[in-house]
């Protein structure tokens, strides 16, 4: 029983082509909706809608790497953040930090985690970019997830200078539909959430989620605990054959404390600093580490998010040849932290207030010429933050007497950018295109606030939140501007029938930012990427091989160093050079027509060439931090089929990162080493579609691995690490009721 196409979703030129794809997608996409007599001789591999490239192409016609997660998984597997989709995508790690989730592709990424400084990958939903405090957000009602990689300047400009994830949300059916999960794990795990979709008339239907999540912490201090509220609004209505509108609002609301461990000393433990010969989730602290038993749990930080994120989606057919895509949204975010101290509570947070335009044009007359263009506004508002750390002496080895204070408030940050942009594709034959684009841009960025960070003598009797609380004039201020052309060149060649193959030079930019300590303002990034690839169909369909060569020029990738004369923190940047190669393998044997396979290898060489700061240069030749130089994914889907028309599906992922280096100057302890983690789950599906209940369980092999870590504490000597760690092995149970 599938379920039936968004309201007006099947329009324009690709009409036929939607027509005999949509049944097949709705079998893949809707968990227990079909038997697996029906659901896996469904479909060859490769035929899943994706829109990367700001069209809808099937994935083996998409010429990149594009990897594509459906409803589906999500469903039968619990995932519910981006973190947990790591063990399905190739060369990406996705990396749970505090507040947000860090996202390398290919080894592009940050672990600057600032007001001012966006992270060198997009983030989108439903079209929309959302800031890095975004990305740790509830997946509620979740359709697909497409991964990018390398620069896509001309499509997606400022902020995907390394790749784009996209997250596309069920849109409303023309059928009334109630769907409900429970699920209860380890950790005192529960999650519910309940989804209702209800058609209004012939052409509009509305679609509402609630869900409910909390979880104990993985430590045994209590910390990095869950307390999660989400709500997801959609509706859609299409009052002509050429007129669509999707309205769409993502809420939620979260209390819990994040919690990394902060370790001391000079460790060489080859897995963490942070964990020496103990189990990583146990934090009573033992041995070097006792300093901290007597004063409680460690950087365990009680934060709040709240966020409201507003988005809509118009389309109008013109004609036959020409369609206009309209997309604004309005995102208000708030996060407080209360952060534990030694003698002090200190208590910093955020807010951010986005606003987002785009509009763009399609064209395609059926002959050899399609284009797009469009115009793209956005405009970010963030104030703010205030950061304290205040502790004895004993806690931070080699520091001055008495007690030490580092804040830091943004007052005032706005950053507004324009940007036209536009990409053709033109047949020369008809086995051969040409794809050009370009986009100009323009950043105006300006903040000011004050960075103080001084040192607290016992003579001085100040209480030191107290400093930094008041209406104190901002002690800098800064205002720059950047323009930036970006531009694309490639050409794809069908080599056979089933055979893609592709080449494409293109950019990607990133505009700098403020140091405020010192003053000072940062080169934009910049990356030009050479890529070639061949997408490959094999056996009538049931065999997809796929293979890409990359070589990325990065310059000025920012990041933040030491100044041991000022005993402060500055950011710098650093020319890189990345190059490797990505082979994706999909099989469905003949032999075995309810068992899929899937395998995925990345190799990466990812170095630092030349520091900005001399100083740095002992660093040249490095490793880049979080950059594993091999990668490996493994996935089996099984379907055993039981009596009328019930069956029960397994399904399986493993992966496998060689070891990496968790910063920059490979500082002792934050090296993690090699790892695998397996997650499976088994699910039983009723023969009506209506019931589906089963166990999943995620790192059966229990694998401690460093999530994110930062260098430590300045006033130390050599520098240790504070990691944040992934999750241990967790397990649960899931029950599914679906009515229609």
């Amino acid at each position: 029983m599938a379920a039936n196409p968004p309201v007006g979703a099947a329009r324009g030129r690709d009409k036929a082509r939607m027509t005999r794809i949509l049944p097949a997608l709705a079998l893949a996409i809707i968990a227990g909706a079909a038997t697996a007599q029906e659901s896996e001789s469904r479909r060859p591999l490769d035929e899943i809608l994706v829109t990367a490239e700001k069209r809808s192409l099937f994935l083996q016609d998409t010429p990149a790497a594009v990897t594509a997660i459906e409803r589906e998984t999500f469903t039968v597997r619990g995932i519910t953040t981006l973190a947990d989709v790591q063990n399905l995508v190739p060369s990406v790690r996705l990396q749970k930090e505090s507040a947000s989730t860090e996202i390398y592709i290919r080894g592009v990424g940050s672990t600057l985690d600032l007001p001012m400084i966006e992270p060198p990958n997009a983030y989108n939903i439903n079209g929309v970019y959302v800031p890095r405090e975004v990305t740790s957000a509830s997946l509620v009602e979740i359709e697909r997830m497409e991964f990018l990689p390398g620069p896509q300047g001309t499509l997606y400009g400022r902020g995907a200078i390394g790749g784009v994830v996209n997250t596309i949300t069920v849109r409303p059916t023309d059928r009334f539909e109630t769907r409900a999960t429970v699920e209860a794990g380890n950790y005192a795990h529960l999650r519910a959430t309940v989804s209702q979709n209800i058609p209004l008339g012939d052409s509009a239907a509305l679609r509402a989620s609630l869900s409910y999540y909390e979880r104990d912490g993985y430590l045994e201090s209590g910390a990095d605990s869950a307390d999660d509220f989400a709500g997801f609004l959609a509706l859609e209505t299409a009052p002509s054959d050429s007129v669509n509108l999707h309205v769409w609002g993502h809420f939620e609301s979260r209390d819990g404390f994040a919690a990394n461990l902060l370790s001391k000393g000079n460790f060489t433990n080859p897995k963490s600093q942070a964990f020496p010969n103990r189990d990583p989730w146990d934090d009573r602290l033992e041995g070097p580490l006792a300093v901290f038993a007597t004063l409680g749990p460690i950087d365990a930080q009680e934060r709040d998010w709240e966020t409201a994120l507003l988005g809509a989606e118009f389309n109008w057919d013109i004609n036959d040849d020409l369609a206009l895509t309209y997309i604004p949204s309005y995102l208000d975010f708030e996060w407080r932290q209360g952060y534990w101290l030694t003698h002090k509570n200190g208590d910093f947070g955020q807010t951010i207030d986005q606003a987002t335009h785009e509009l763009r044009f399609a064209y395609d007359g059926g002959g050899r010429l399609t284009w797009l263009s469009g115009l793209y506004a956005y405009e970010i508002e963030t104030t703010g933050q205030l950061f304290i750390q205040f502790g004895p002496d004993e806690l931070f080895p080699g520091s001055p007497t008495g007690a030490w204070l580092n804040a830091s408030d943004v007052r005032d940050h706005r950053l507004r950018g324009t940007a036209v942009f536009g990409e053709l594709r033109y047949a020369l034959a008809d086995d051969w295109r040409l794809v050009v684009g370009g986009r100009f841009s323009d950043d105006r960025r300006r903040a000011n606030g004050f960075q103080p960070d001084i040192i607290v003598e016992p003579a001085v009797d100040e209480d030191p939140v107290a400093l930094f609380t008041g209406e104190a004039p901002p002690t800098w201020s800064n205002n720059e501007s950047w323009t930036n052309v970006d531009w694309k060149l490639g050409v794809e060649f069908d080599a056979a029938e089933e055979t893609l193959v592709y080449a494409t030079t293109q950019t990607g930019f990133q505009p700098g930012t403020f140091d405020v300590f010192p003053d000072s303002v940062t080169k934009a990034s910049e990356l030009l990427s050479f890529t070639v690839g061949a997408r490959t169909r094999l056996a009538g369909g049931r065999l997809v091989f796929n293979n890409e060569v990359f070589y990325y020029l990065y310059d000025n990738l920012l990041t933040q160093a030491f100044d041991a004369a000022t005993g402060t923190n500055f950011l710098t940047s650093a020319d890189t050079r990345i190059w490797g190669l990505q082979s994706d393998i999909a099989y469905a044997p003949a032999r075995l027509e309810n068992t899929q396979f899937s395998f995925s290898l990345g190799y990466l060489d990812a170095r630092y060439d030349d520091f900005l700061e001399d100083s740095l240069d002992v660093f040249n030749d490095n490793e880049m931090q979080n950059a594993p130089e091999w990668t490996a994914t493994l996935g089996i889907v099984h379907d055993w089929l039981l009596p009328a028309g019930a069956y029960l599906r397994a399904d399986l992922s493993s992966r496998y990162e060689s070891g990496f280096w968790g910063n920059f100057s490979h500082s002792p302890g934050m090296y993690q080493a090699r790892y695998t983690k397996t997650d499976v789950a088994v699910t039983w599906h009723s023969g009506d579609g209506r019931w589906s209940a089963g166990l999943w369980a995620r790192n059966l092999e229990n694998s401690d691995v460093q999530s994110a870590a930062a260098t430590g504490n300045p006033l130390t000597d050599p520098g240790p690490g504070a990691p944040f760690l992934e999750a241990p092995r967790t397990y649960g149970l899931r029950v599914t009721l679906n009515l229609l």
